[in-house]
């Protein structure tokens, strides 16, 4: 291995930590909005990254031994690796979380989740959902009072969300308890604050919500975590076992997933990603119960945010290049008009049937909901002006660095490879991927110029930084085949591991770093 392949990735680090650590430099466009930087306290970071060292050397032992074992083991213990996989990455992100200063550590998750500035759903689940079936009935009268905020934006999964978390905590008093017992010190010290705070007024903090604040953040870091089985399966719909596992070690390492929880964007990845490997496996597989699945996993997404459209339209435009592609390789050349209109259908009854359960039985007329929450959010940046050109410029690379720098080379080296019809990785064909990633850029490339995330694109765009690492699938075939092809070392040696274990690393130095230094919360502590 060359140690100039390295070069790239001993660049991205010192960019990040030039752009982080240099207070001179604003993390956004002042007067509309910026990031915050975290003080810089010496011996807590020295902790911190000693501690998060240890933590990286354990998880990295994992996956390079989970990638030796992967390509050929059975079914069992490829659901043990990637169960593995989802326990460390839970570890790392908990740890990471809580290594900053006490206020920027994870005490920030009970403001995060209670205030109403912050979110509100807690807020909206606790004191305004007394009965589900009226809440629901009037809801669409609630979104036309024209709210641009939090509340106004969403449809209401996510207050039913923290109201179903209120409801266990109610009806089971040991987990409440076991809740409350587990809690860390920095997250019952960020209780007890908020208690005093809130002890004169007419809805005190209680246990049950403490215990729930709890739930909801080991839920919202559970799924984040578990981001990687539906990432693993979706890649190797067009890719070895061996490629797939690369790519998704990577997941835990992206900073954005680990600064803005517990926020309910983090929720998303998971449900958004088994959305796309249920669509790309009906497609594959002209599998009419995976679409109807497909259907009511993108419902489901869409009853909590409308930041699933873009995921939609992603698999829509994946089904029409592939059907192009495959029009080009028949002869007679013929459009697979058939297998389109069989996905159309069978997923839009799978989208149709909770659709239609909704109005049926609680009068919510979630299309006009939905045209609502456009309405309120453009009404967003009449409140909250913002300039386009200015973001246009700055968004890229907000999304490069809430991504990680080294993981942003090797999609740019990935996209500069030109497809090769002769090259092909164990059973899979390698330029198969090449429609689900135009698809995903195509989306990303009409997000960007519409603008419509100007300010915290980072944090709004996490449900889609997970094609991020898609778009890394053609640097780890064409690496495979040519070790496949000199025949050098076995496919599971330690030196074609090492290109990919050094991108490992300089991305867990990106993330240590902007774990320790950015904040992803702009809110008051009382």
């Amino acid at each position: 291995m060359r140690v100039r392949s390295f070069i790239p990735f001993l660049i991205a680090i010192l960019l990040t930590l030039g752009l982080f650590y240099s207070d001179s430099i604003s993390l956004g466009i002042p007067g509309e909005w910026s990031w915050q930087r975290i003080p810089f306290i010496g011996p807590s970071v020295l902790f911190g990254a000693i501690f998060a060292g240890l933590i990286l050397a354990a998880y990295l032992l994992l996956v390079v031994w989970g990638h030796a074992r992967i390509s050929d083991c059975r079914r069992g213990e490829l659901i043990a690796w990637l169960t593995g996989l989802v326990i460390a990455s839970l570890t790392w992100s908990f740890y990471l979380q809580d290594s900053p200063p006490a206020e920027y550590s994870l005490s920030k998750a009970p403001f995060v989740l209670y205030y109403k500035g912050s979110s509100g759903y807690f807020t909206e689940a606790n004191t305004n959902i007394k009965d589900v079936a009226t809440y629901l009935s009037e809801y669409e009268t609630k979104m036309e009072g024209g709210d641009v905020l939090h509340e106004g934006t969403h449809p209401p999964g996510l207050p039913l969300f923290y109201r179903s978390l209120i409801w266990l905590c109610d009806t089971w008093p040991g987990l409440q308890s076991f809740l409350v017992e587990t809690q860390p010190a920095s997250f019952q010290i960020a209780c007890e604050i908020i208690a005093e705070t809130t002890a004169v007024t007419p809805d005190p903090l209680t246990q049950r919500d403490r215990a729930v604040l709890w739930l909801a953040t080991l839920i919202t870091l559970l799924a984040s975590a578990l981001t990687v089985i539906p990432l693993f399966l979706l890649a190797h719909e067009f890719c070895s076992r061996r490629i797939s596992w690369q790519v998704v070690a990577f997941w835990p390492l992206i900073p954005a997933a680990l600064i803005f929880q517990p926020k309910s964007d983090a929720l998303y990845s998971v449900l958004a990603v088994s959305f796309l490997y249920c669509w790309v496996a009906a497609w594959r597989r002209k599998s009419a119960a995976c679409f109807i699945l497909a259907g009511l996993l993108i419902w489901s997404g869409l009853f909590l945010t409308l930041a699933f459209l873009p995921v939609a339209l992603c698999a829509v435009l994946y089904s029409l290049l592939s059907a192009w592609k495959r029009r080009a390789e028949t002869t007679p050349h013929q459009f697979p008009w058939k297998r389109l209109f069989a996905a159309a259908g069978w997923s839009l009854l799978g989208f149709a049937v909770p659709l239609i359960l909704c109005a049926v039985l609680f009068q919510l007329n979630l299309p006009r909901v939905w045209i609502l929450n456009l309405q309120n959010h453009a009404g967003f940046y009449d409140e909250y002006p913002r300039t386009y050109w200015k973001w246009l410029l700055l968004n890229p690379m907000e999304i490069s660095l809430s991504i990680g720098l080294p993981v942003i080379w090797l999609v740019l080296k990935s996209l500069c490879l030109r497809p090769d019809p002769d090259l092909k990785t164990g059973s899979h064909h390698a330029t198969s991927v090449y429609p689900l990633l135009y698809s995903c850029l195509l989306v990303l490339g009409l997000l960007w110029l519409s603008g419509k995330n100007m300010g915290e694109a980072a944090r709004l765009w996490l449900i889609f930084l997970p094609w991020f690492l898609l778009m890394t699938i053609p640097v780890w075939q064409l690496r495979q085949q040519q070790f496949e092809v000199s025949q050098e070392q076995p496919p599971s040696s330690l030196r074609q591991q090492t290109f990919w274990i050094g991108a490992l690393v300089a991305q867990a130095i990106v993330c240590v770093a902007t774990v320790f230094r950015i904040t992803g919360f702009h809110f008051p502590p009382g």
